[in-house]
C-alpha cells in the first residue's frame, strides 16, 4: 500500500541537513518515509524508527531498493542510543524529527487518531503495548481528565468536557470515536469552532497515552552527545507542548551553563550545541495550500560543535 502522507518542509529539511554519501543519518519519526526516502536518494545512510510497526513494514517495503542503505526498527524515538549501539554506530551525521501524525495513521479510522474517522478510541502507535485512551477514560476521576485536557490539549472548556467525558465513560457501553466526538460536541453547545476543541481533546489523550512528551525530553537529552562535530538536528513540531521543549533544548545546549552566586555551577561546560534558527521557520503558503496538514508546523535546526 502506497503511503498518503507527504513530508513537510521537505526542502527546508534537506537545506539544513544536507546529507550526503558517507554521512548517517537518524530518522527518528520514520512515517510514510519521505524524508527517509529524500536522505537516500542523496546517498547517506538512513537509520529510520518508528513507534508504529505498520509504518515501520510500509517504509521498509517502498525503501527495499536502497538495500543495506537503510535500516529500519520499530523502537521509540527515546530508544535510538540504544538502536545505533546495536548497530555498532556512534556518531552520526544528522538526526531529523518531524513530530506530527503522518496521514496514514490520520486516515486510519480504526486506530481512533483523528474525530472525523468512526473506530475504536485507542491513539496507541503500537497497539501491542500500553493501555488505549478508552481505557485510560474509564478508570479516571473527572479531575483527572481535566487535568490531561488543559495539559495536554490545551483545551479551553477542560472542566466541562471533562464531566461530559466522564459521564459517558460510567454509563455508555460503547466509547469510540463517534461517540466521543458527539460528546465534546455536546458539551461546548454553541462553540463557534468545535472541530478545534476535538482536534485539542484528541491530542491530549493521544499525548498521554503515548507519552508523548516523556519520549520527546528523553530523545532531546541524548541528540547532542551522538551527533558528530559538524553533524545537524532538525526537528518539526506542530503545537507548543512540541516547539517549546525543542527550543528549550537548543537553548540549554548552545549557551554555557547558568549558575549564581548562591547555586554556582558544579561543572563547566562549554556549549553543545550552535542554532540555526533563531526563529522558527514555517511552512510556504504554496505549500500550505498543497497539504493543509502543514499549516501549524513550526521547524528548528542546529549544528553540533567540535
Amino acid at each position: 500500500m502506497e503511503t498518503r502522507h507527504q513530508p513537510v518542509m521537505l526542502k527546508e529539511v534537506l537545506h539544513f541537513l544536507d546529507p550526503g554519501p558517507g554521512q548517517v543519518v537518524v530518522d527518528l519519526t520514520l512515517g510514510g518515509g519521505g524524508y527517509s526516502a529524500a536522505f537516500l536518494e542523496s546517498g547517506a545512510r538512513v537509520i529510520g524508527l518508528d513507534l508504529d510497526p505498520e509504518a515501520v513494514a510500509g517504509a521498509s517495503r517502498r525503501l527495499s531498493s536502497h538495500g543495506d542503505l537503510f535500516t529500519a526498527r520499530s523502537s521509540a524515538f527515546s530508544d535510538f542510543p540504544t538502536v545505533l549501539d546495536e548497530l555498532g554506530i556512534n556518531l552520526v551525521d544528522g538526526i531529523c524529527m518531524d513530530l506530527g501524525l503522518s496521514s496514514d495513521q490520520l486516515d486510519d479510522g480504526g486506530r481512533g487518531f483523528s474525530f472525523d474517522a468512526d473506530g475504536a478510541f485507542d491513539l496507541r502507535f503500537d497497539t501491542r503495548r500500553g493501555r488505549p485512551a478508552v481505557q485510560w477514560l474509564r478508570q479516571a476521576s473527572v479531575e483527572e481528565i481535566q487535568q490531561w485536557l488543559s495539559r495536554w490539549g490545551e483545551v479551553r472548556r477542560a472542566g466541562r468536557i471533562a464531566r461530559a467525558l466522564h459521564d459517558l465513560a460510567r454509563r455508555s457501553g460503547t466509547v469510540d470515536t463517534p461517540a466521543v466526538r458527539e460528546t465534546v460536541t455536546a458539551a461546548l453547545g454553541h462553540e463557534d469552532h468545535p472541530n478545534k476543541e476535538l482536534a485539542r481533546v484528541f491530542q491530549a489523550f493521544r499525548i498521554l497515552v503515548n507519552d508523548e512528551m516523556g519520549e520527546l525530553e528523553r530523545a532531546l537529552d541524548a541528540v547532542p552527545s551522538r551527533l558528530a562535530a559538524g553533524g545537524r538536528f532538525v526537528a518539526v513540531s506542530y503545537h507548543s507542548l512540541e516547539d517549546r521543549r525543542v527550543k528549550s533544548m537548543l537553548r540549554r545546549e548552545s549557551r554555557p551553563p547558568q549558575g549564581s552566586r548562591h547555586v554556582p555551577v558544579a561543572v563547566e561546560r562549554p556549549p553543545r550545541m550552535k542554532i540555526l534558527t533563531p526563529r522558527p521557520l514555517r511552512p510556504s503558503p504554496e505549500e500550505i495550500d498543497r497539504n493543509r496538514r502543514a499549516r501549524s508546523a513550526r521547524l528548528r535546526a542546529a549544528e553540533r560543535l567540535p
